[in-house]
């Protein structure tokens, strides 16, 4: 397992030479997934690599056996909001764990609320899934949702 954040300005090496660093990645949400990596490639702007091209995340680089060039509709970021069933808004996503050979996402880290950084503490979510409304926030279990509340507050 991998944080995604831990990746960012990592080198991306496709057909033995480095075409650039991984800038951010595309998310399908619906399935748990890695999308694509978006790289950037300095003056030569960004290239794609889709997640079936990606072979390795190794430890301080990834190999791919294709790239493409990018296009915007790649671009697909997970939804920052967490969502309890209830519908209440229970925090913001910061970031994600990934497996480096499925590039499945097994857990999204999550901040509760929206008050000063130093009164909030931040967890993994294993179990969640995503919402089918516009925003496509992240859902977690009721229970959840009501223990930051009242933990926030105080109660």
């Amino acid at each position: 397992m991998v944080r995604m954040s831990a990746l960012r300005n990592v080198p991306v090496i496709c057909h033995s030479r480095q075409i650039g660093l991984l800038q951010s990645i595309s998310l399908d949400a619906a399935r748990k997934r890695v999308h694509a990596l978006v790289v950037s490639c300095g003056m030569r702007g960004k290239r794609v690599v889709l997640g079936r091209h990606v072979q390795a995340i190794a430890d301080g680089f990834i190999l791919a056996d294709q790239d493409e060039k990018y296009k915007r509709v790649y671009e697909r970021a997970g939804s920052p909001f967490v969502r309890d069933t209830t519908g209440m808004l229970a925090g913001c996503v910061t970031d994600y764990a990934v497996d480096e050979q499925t590039l499945e996402i097994l857990a999204a880290e999550i901040m509760p609320g929206y008050w000063p950084a130093s009164s909030r503490q931040r967890f993994w979510a294993f179990a969640y899934h995503s919402a089918d409304d516009p925003d496509g926030s992240l859902i977690v279990p009721a229970s959840l949702g009501s223990g930051l509340i009242v933990s926030r507050e105080g109660i």
